[in-house]
């Protein structure tokens, strides 16, 4: 008991001031009669006496009573409630309670830590399923993207092919015109016109021409068929070049020259340079540091003449190398395309396209043929990325035709050029003659 008062100070000041309470009773108690009759008066000297008695007696019962319910309370505290019911029973249960609500709340906070985990996971893998189907969508390969690639396979090459061509059929046309060996003007303009009314009367002779008058000219097999496929295709330029997206003439292959190249090389002779130029003596052009002689003068007038028809006969070598025969790598698919179209398979496509498809006959289907299709159009009910990408290819084949325009513009505004020199030639000579004759006079 004395470690318990020990232990608690309130317990020490409880007792303290019950015994300041006993001190007082018993000194209200100790008071003698005499000297509380000698404060009162002699008539109730007995009475108040009487009363300090009682009262002395009420006062002690009730601290008596007070101090004993307080005692007991107080060891009640804290033997049994302080002692045994509070420290032995419900603060460990109230310490257990605090450990158990700390962990609960570690283990929410978990949970909760475990929800914020698990909605980035979920959020985490939405956005990679986005990405996946996104990805599958917007890469997913197109039958009608496809198909320009396919189309597109031999043009760069085939283009290629065709200015070596041109470059081939404008040194042969010069040559020609210089009169260089080997070539059919060699021997001057007589030995040109013997060769080519030769090449006349031996491909391309009609004996229903001239009002039935060629008869007597014209080979005697004239009627076969394959002879009269080539009747007057020197001359007759829808059927030898207008029509046939592809003509089937190659000066890169090298060997004996087709029916093909022939009728071109006679075209051109035919429109560029008809009449041939005489050779002139090469002692008598040379110079002698003199005045120039008229033959010297005359020979750079041919060559004058000779390089303006060279600016004209241009244009007629660049279409011969749009529609000169390609490479091989796009034939199948563009057939393929012109059956899709209606055009029967067979003599009919092959008219169109021959060997191997020109670079006039790729762009006739890049730029125009493959939109006559309504499986184009459906085929635009396609994923919005493959829709661009087309998009895209049809912007790149409008490039490459807008290069061509810018060629063919090129070789107009030289044309004009050289029309427009001739056109004021003879305003120029007056000109000249005008300045020399004044010259002279003075």
């Amino acid at each position: 008991m004395i470690k318990l008062f020990k232990k608690h100070a309130g317990l020490k000041i409880t007792i303290l001031m019950t015994v300041i309470v006993l001190l007082f009773a018993g000194a209200t108690m100790t008071v003698q009669p005499k000297k509380a009759e000698a404060l009162c008066c002699a008539n109730c000297c007995m009475c108040m006496g009487q009363i300090g008695v009682d009262l002395s007696k009420w006062v002690q019962g009730w601290i008596v009573i007070n101090l004993d319910f307080f005692i007991d309370l107080e060891i009640h505290r804290i033997v049994f409630f302080d002692f045994e019911f509070w420290q032995l029973k419900m603060l460990p249960l109230f310490i257990q309670t605090g450990m158990q609500l700390s962990a609960v709340g570690m283990q929410q906070t978990m949970m909760i830590g475990m929800f914020f985990d698990a909605k980035e996971q979920l959020e985490t893998q939405r956005l990679l399923q986005e990405l996946h189907a996104r990805a599958n969508k917007d890469y997913h390969p197109s039958i009608g993207m496809c198909e320009f690639g396919t189309r597109i396979k031999s043009l760069a090459s085939s283009e290629r092919k065709g200015e070596m061509n041109s470059l081939i059929l404008s040194e042969r046309s010069l040559d020609r015109f210089l009169g260089n060996k080997d070539t059919g003007a060699a021997l001057g303009q007589k030995g040109d016109i013997a060769i080519r009314l030769n090449a006349f009367q031996t491909n391309y002779c009609n004996t229903f021409d001239n009002n039935n008058g060629l008869s007597l000219i014209c080979p005697t097999n004239s009627t076969d068929v394959a002879t009269k496929d080539r009747f007057n295709k020197d001359i007759d330029y829808q059927r030898t070049i207008a029509d046939p997206w592809t003509i089937g003439f190659d000066f890169t292959a090298g060997g004996n020259p087709s029916h093909s190249d022939e009728e071109i090389m006679a075209m051109s002779n035919n429109l560029y340079g008809f009449n041939s130029f005489d050779r002139a003596d090469q002692r008598k052009i040379r110079n002698t540091m003199r005045d120039a002689s008229d033959l010297q003068k005359a020979y750079l007038d041919m060559r004058s003449v000779v390089a303006k028809t060279k600016v004209a006969e241009n244009s007629f070598n660049a279409l011969m190398a749009l529609k000169g025969e390609g490479t091989t790598g796009s034939r199948e698919f563009i057939k393929a395309y012109l059956v899709e179209l209606g055009i029967p398979d067979g003599s009919d496509v092959d008219r169109f396209l021959g060997s191997n498809p020109s670079y006039y006959a790729q762009m006739e289907v890049l730029t125009k043929k493959a939109y006559q299709s309504p499986i184009f159009y459906t085929n635009l009910y396609d994923k919005p990325a493959n829709v661009e990408r087309k998009g895209v290819a049809l912007q790149a084949i409008g490039l490459i035709q807008k290069f061509d325009l810018l060629k063919s513009y090129l070789r107009t505004e030289a044309s004009l050029s050289i029309l427009l020199e001739l056109s004021i030639d003879n305003l120029q000579r007056e000109v000249e003659d005008n300045i020399q004759a004044i010259s002279g006079d003075l």
